[in-house]
């Protein structure tokens, strides 16, 4: 990506990134970590016994498909289906969230997890920082989770600025905090970001309706489950497809 064209030259730009599926590939030891972490800490505190499936591209629990889902929306499905009462839903699940982060941070301690980025995403996110333009996330991962993944990838620091799945379980709430969170940042910089200023990233349907509910520009890369003819049907306005190497990885990966 140049700079030089980028449309927000001269008043700053920004990415934000999804990272399972985006820049981890599906399936990657350190997703099936934070998914094992997370039925733990389901069946510690509530009781219920979780078990996360892996099927080609996609995660599936008690028969749904979690693609562009959030951790708190993850959570909350499992208690919901359980049957918890809903106003024991909000304490419940943060207890749940804060003990999952534990745990994935001590899994995570010593990992080096690079080998398990998507072809070309390091480079991709050294570049845009050297050009000048401000990277972040926009994922349904707990914050601290992300920066878990981020630290065992070699790319810490991208969690610094983004909207995370903590207490979220939409992600068109994430991709507005994202965007606000760049902006910010932007300000800092003396810079203000334009319309076409900010772009995200992801993998899935998902992204695509958060990126139009933030009224950003998005890309879709044909890593995940989501087809790249069905991400909004074909390719809906504002959004573009990349494909990488990754399906074959994909293919090859044990889910």
């Amino acid at each position: 990506m140049d700079h030089v064209a980028w449309p927000g030259t001269g008043r700053g730009a920004a990415v934000v990134f999804d990272i399972d599926g985006t820049l981890l590939r599906p399936g990657s030891s350190l997703q099936r970590v934070h998914m094992g972490s997370m039925a733990t800490a389901i069946e510690r505190f509530s009781g219920i016994h979780t078990e996360f499936r892996y099927d080609g591209g996609d995660l599936f629990v008690n028969g749904n498909n979690l693609a562009g889902c959030t951790d708190a929306g993850t959570v909350d499905l499992v208690l919901r289906t359980a049957g918890v009462p809903a106003p024991e839903l909000p304490c419940l699940r943060a207890t749940i969230v804060e003990n999952m982060c534990d745990l994935v941070a001590a899994a995570t301690e010593t990992l080096d997890s690079r080998h398990e980025l998507l072809p070309g995403t390091a480079a991709l996110v050294t570049e845009l920082r050297r050009r000048g333009v401000i990277v972040g996330l926009s994922t349904g991962n707990a914050r601290a989770v992300a920066a878990c993944k981020m630290r065992a990838t070699g790319l810490t620091g991208l969690e610094a600025l983004g909207g995370f799945g903590d207490t979220h379980g939409a992600r068109s709430d994430i991709s507005r905090d994202a965007v606000a969170a760049v902006r910010l940042a932007a300000g800092t910089r003396g810079q203000v970001l334009g319309e076409t200023g900010v772009v995200l990233i992801g993998d899935t349907t998902s992204d695509v309706g958060a990126a139009r509910a933030a009224d950003v520009r998005c890309v879709g890369v044909a890593t995940g489950a989501a087809r790249a003819a069905g991400r909004g049907g074909g390719r809906p306005p504002g959004c573009r497809h990349a494909r990488t190497g990754a399906r074959r990885d994909r293919r090859r990966s044990d889910r």
